[in-house]
């Protein structure tokens, strides 16, 4: 049992590190590509988000961990680990797999082959929960952002500093809402304690400093060239419905909400400068991620 929590402890460290690695572009991209701030300056900012959801907010969801997987760690050792190796294959092919799917499917996967029972109406809520997220991402990030563009500003230069430190301020909290859901998932699927949340902060850490070649970075380079307005509707947004989602205990992928997010902005201009083909293999994605997890859960 020792071994298994020691385990326990390394994967949940390894995978925060590709979490933190592969999302922060995600929050911070934006404010670094646009120059906003400097390169140092929004890794510090993305830690920080990171590190403050996790802290603050992470344990909006253990209910969601209870419901789905027994408190034995070398059933939590298994489905860390197939997380671990699915997110690491789709990071390796580029492409932005939910981690909160694929833990999600390990876990329902695992407790049916080791007969331990689950709360199928919380899995079946939350799978419907990841149905209307994009939606809603998709519909309300058109509406702000064709309003925000149609609205005639009248000092430009004041506008354009204003939306700068709107998306510092919203870049943080994208980071910090993915700190909360995410990792406050894994944390909590993990048992929590001082261990695990030390090795999780050692991998924010690790993962934002060297693993951040953002993966996530060709939603807003290939699917629609974003201006500061895009940028800002899409993170306010996916972050608002990710926080929804964690108040109520219920685990989201940020990848998804922020995907559709890009792609609502992106559809909300006449003349629609949008790519579907890398949002249509965003989408497959989603419907493989929990698959996977649950098929490898299954016969482990």
């Amino acid at each position: 049992m020792m071994l298994y929590f020691i385990l326990v402890v390394i994967t949940a460290g390894i995978l925060t590190a590709f979490v933190a690695g592969n999302n922060l572009s995600a929050a911070v991209g934006m404010v670094i590509g646009g120059r906003i701030v400097t390169k140092s300056t929004g890794l510090a900012i993305g830690i920080a988000g990171f590190l403050a959801g996790l802290y603050l907010q992470g344990a909006d969801l253990r209910t969601a961990s209870e419901a789905l997987l027994p408190h034995s760690y070398n059933i939590i050792f298994y489905a860390l680990l197939i997380s671990s190796l699915i997110f690491a294959m789709a990071s390796f092919v580029r492409a932005p797999l939910s981690l909160i799917m694929a833990l999600l499917g390990a876990a329902v996967g695992l407790s049916l082959h080791y007969g331990h029972s689950i709360d199928i109406g919380f899995v079946r809520f939350t799978v419907l929960t990841w149905v209307i997220a994009p939606v809603v991402s998709i519909a309300s990030a058109f509406a702000l952002n064709r309003a925000l563009t149609r609205h005639e500003f009248k000092d430009s230069w004041r506008t354009a500093v204003i939306f700068k430190v709107l998306l510092i301020i919203v870049s943080f909290f994208t980071a910090f809402t993915l700190g909360a859901n995410t990792l406050g998932f894994i944390d909590e699927v993990s048992g929590s304690g001082y261990l695990v949340l030390g090795s999780m902060t050692a991998g924010i850490i690790v993962g934002s400093v060297f693993l951040s070649s953002g993966v996530i970075k060709r939603v807003g380079q290939e699917i629609y060239l974003m201006r500061y307005t895009n940028a800002f509707s899409a993170l306010f947004v996916s972050s608002m419905i990710v926080e929804a989602a964690t108040f109520f205990g219920i685990p989201v992928s940020n990848t998804q909400t922020l995907t559709s997010s890009v792609f609502g902005t992106g559809i909300s201009y006449k003349f629609k400068a949008i790519y579907l083909r890398p949002f249509l293999m965003i989408v497959i994605t989603w419907a493989i991620s929990p698959v996977a997890g649950f098929v490898l859960g299954w016969i482990i």
